[in-house]
């Protein structure tokens, strides 16, 4: 089991400029860590949105997770992680569906985290992370991560802050998801131009 876990600040940001566009329904997607993270310490890289839309859907997300697998290899990463955010805005607890991906990403991946986003504390001056960590532990059980073994990069005053800036100009438009590339494919899932803009 992983004693820390950070999160970048373009991981963060991709995470909330997420929930920020899809306000009405639940979101998801996964975490990218560099290949040979360690199991004492795991440092997510990047998120790839999944679906704002039928979050469980066998197929859609078979065809995603190929295709972010496939991204991960020429990469240099791998996916280590899941985030989630539940259309009911008191709602902090894994659904059985992010359970389910997040425990067959541990079966490759045994430090994999679940970030839940807490929906209350969302704001477009954020003053808190609004997330809260979850991972996986022997005998089907899920931990909550102590605050102090979670961290957004550099530190979490500048990271949000950069995502308050981010979304007082509405960048959470240009995000693009799975659902949103399967309507269009020449919408860019791995959101190269909003990259940009965060780093």
């Amino acid at each position: 089991m992983a004693s820390s876990c950070e999160l970048s600040k373009l991981a963060y940001s991709k995470i909330i400029l997420h929930a920020f566009k899809y306000p009405h329904t639940a979101v998801n997607g996964v975490l990218l860590a560099n290949e040979g993270s360690s199991n004492h310490s795991v440092k997510y890289v990047d998120a790839i949105p999944l679906f704002h839309h039928n979050l469980g859907l066998a197929p859609m997300l078979e065809v995603a997770l190929m295709q972010i697998d496939s991204y991960c290899r020429t990469a240099g990463l791998v996916i280590a992680g899941y985030y989630h955010a539940s259309e009911a805005v008191a709602e902090m607890s894994p659904d059985i569906v992010s359970q389910r991906i997040c425990e067959k990403i541990a079966e490759y991946f045994p430090s994999a985290c679940l970030v839940l986003i807490n929906n209350r504390q969302l704001a477009k001056q954020m003053t808190h992370t609004s997330l809260s960590v979850v991972q996986y532990c022997d005998g089907g059980k899920w931990k909550v991560k102590d605050k102090e073994n979670f961290k957004i990069l550099p530190n979490n005053d500048t990271a949000l802050d950069s995502v308050s800036s981010l979304l007082s100009k509405k960048l959470y438009k240009k995000l693009v998801d799975f659902d949103d590339h399967f309507d269009d494919i020449s919408q860019d899932w791995l959101n190269v131009k909003l990259k940009s803009m965060i780093d």
